[in-house]
């Protein structure tokens, strides 16, 4: 009975506790509340970051020597104020810096000036997704000049042969010889994983490269070259000819038909679709400086149809000659009217031979 007596005085003592913050209603009732929502997101996940080489203007960094004979070595590179030249090579670029060969000549290192190889130029990725570069080599022609497949040379062959190739730092490429149409050479850049982090600024999330982010991918490339030691080069009447080099990477953020105008006056239409193409040649193609456009003059270009098709779309490539030289230095626009009614444009400073 006591233990039952005590057992009721702490029951009700509960019941009392709990019907202090319980309150009865004499019919149901409800309550409601709302709530908003928020999205916390990186506005711009994707960055498109590469570091193009850059080349100061009158840059020698292709420039070449031929010495079929041997006559550097001979005369101690007088010529060249006593430079440094790796020995037995019959073409020479200058080097600088980490592109100079070093090699132990009796004991002592020696570092070269000229060798048969470049500097290197190179491409890094700092975007946030694997990048597409390429890189064109074109050569002028020069009559008296054959250009060669190899660097090696038949002993019977005595024509002037000229060998330049393109070549890179990708695994396993080989040499690209320059043909006199000119060759093209492409590659993928891959991203560096983790280099960039998200940051809170100015209202928003961004992506930001980190400030200790080491070990981004790149790509070398330079030219190579050799020339025929065997070859009758006193009767040549002229000079050895030009190449050009050109680099460029698209952006893969952007989406749809893209164009682009080089330095050298190549235009270049990509991404072009059934839908989305150039339906009327020239007349949908317009160029000229400030606000002054006009329809590209059909006899004063090159047209390159071999990755495009009037149904379909690809690319077409567009090359200015010298008729649109009065352009150089000056910032040239470029205007395409594309078949579903879009415009796409952009502009460059040219720099095209003369006439």
């Amino acid at each position: 009975m006591k233990n039952y007596k005590r057992f009721l005085a702490v029951s009700l003592a509960a019941t009392m506790v709990m019907g202090s913050s319980v309150t009865v209603f004499a019919a149901d009732e409800g309550g409601s509340t709302s709530g908003s929502g928020s999205l916390d997101i990186v506005e711009a996940t994707d960055i498109f970051q590469v570091e193009l080489p850059t080349v100061p203007e009158n840059d020698t960094t292709f420039n070449y020597i031929l010495d079929p004979t041997g006559v550097i070595a001979e005369t101690d590179a007088a010529k060249y104020e006593g430079k440094k030249f790796v020995p037995d090579k019959t073409l020479y670029f200058q080097n600088t810096g980490d592109n100079q060969v070093t090699d132990t000549v009796d004991g002592t290192d020696v570092t070269y000036d000229y060798s048969d190889s470049s500097n290197k130029l190179t491409a890094t990725n700092k975007s946030t997704m694997d990048v597409d570069i390429k890189v064109k080599a074109t050569i002028s022609a020069v009559k008296g000049i054959t250009m060669a497949s190899s660097s090696t040379f038949a002993e019977d062959k005595t024509e002037p042969m000229l060998y330049l190739a393109l070549k890179d730092d990708d695994a396993g490429n080989s040499d690209t010889a320059v043909t006199a149409d000119g060759i093209e050479v492409s590659s993928k850049i891959a991203k560096l994983d983790g280099a960039y982090e998200t940051k809170y600024e100015n209202g928003k999330y961004v992506k930001k490269l980190k400030a200790d982010a080491a070990g981004f991918k790149s790509y070398s490339f330079q030219l190579t070259g050799a020339c025929n030691p065997k070859g009758d080069w006193g009767s040549l009447k002229d000079t050895p000819p030009e190449v050009e080099v050109v680099w460029s990477v698209k952006n893969p953020i952007v989406t749809g038909p893209q164009v682009t105008l080089s330095e050298d006056g190549l235009i270049t239409i990509s991404g072009l679709t059934a839908d989305a193409n150039v339906e009327n040649g020239a007349t949908d193609i317009t160029l000229g400086t400030g606000d002054a456009l006009y329809a590209i003059n059909s006899d004063a270009v090159t047209w390159n149809t071999n990755d495009w098709d009037k149904n379909n779309g690809g690319e077409l490539k567009i090359q200015l000659l010298s008729g649109y030289s009065v352009y150089n230095d000056q910032e040239v626009k470029v205007n395409v009217k594309l078949s579903d009614g879009t415009s796409i444009n952009c502009s460059a400073t040219v720099q095209l031979a003369a006439e």
